[in-house]
């Protein structure tokens, strides 16, 4: 006989197996009926595992549906939940959570890797505000700038406001 959490890993596998394979609604649907608040905290490494590795149109269809029971925070690749919904042209309340993890742990590496990803995707120019702020909150001045001065060019008044802003501060 399996234990219970043995059991609770063979669903959360079988969950993530069905969303790698395209069968997304079916997998969050097993993932909404086999998580509950008692077994949260053991199951909370699926979302970092299907962050990793589902497609980004599953990736933010998951997030979407159910991810307001998980913790992304402690995900290794969280800037991958960025990079998916910038690709989809989503905005979410995930992407600012994602960039605020990503500065409060100071990682300008993940930020670079990031940026350096969407620079050849078409992507929506508010995209690139949230990421020049997330470099200007780490003051990466250089960077916030670059970042934010494609935002402005690409028509987000907010962000060439915001170069103004950082040149002055220069002078």
């Amino acid at each position: 006989m399996m234990s219970e959490s043995q059991e609770l890993r063979r669903k959360l596998i079988e969950a993530k197996r069905l969303i790698l394979d395209g069968f997304v609604e079916q997998g969050i649907e097993l993932l909404s009926k086999t998580i509950s608040p008692e077994n949260i905290k053991e199951s909370n490494w699926i979302i970092c595992n299907i962050i990793d590795t589902a497609n980004c149109d599953a990736v933010v269809k998951t997030l979407d549906s159910i991810g307001k029971i998980f913790d992304i925070s402690p995900c290794a690749n969280i800037k991958r939940v960025v990079y998916c919904y910038a690709l989809m042209n989503k905005m979410s309340e995930y992407v600012d959570l994602a960039l605020d993890v990503i500065v409060k742990a100071n990682k300008k590496d993940s930020l670079d890797k990031l940026y350096n990803d969407l620079k050849n995707e078409k992507i929506n120019p508010e995209f690139l505000l949230k990421i020049g702020t997330a470099y200007k909150k780490l003051n990466a001045v250089r960077e916030s700038n670059e970042v934010l001065r494609k935002a402005c060019e690409n028509g987000v008044k907010e962000a060439c406001e915001n170069i103004k802003e950082i040149a002055s501060k220069i002078m």
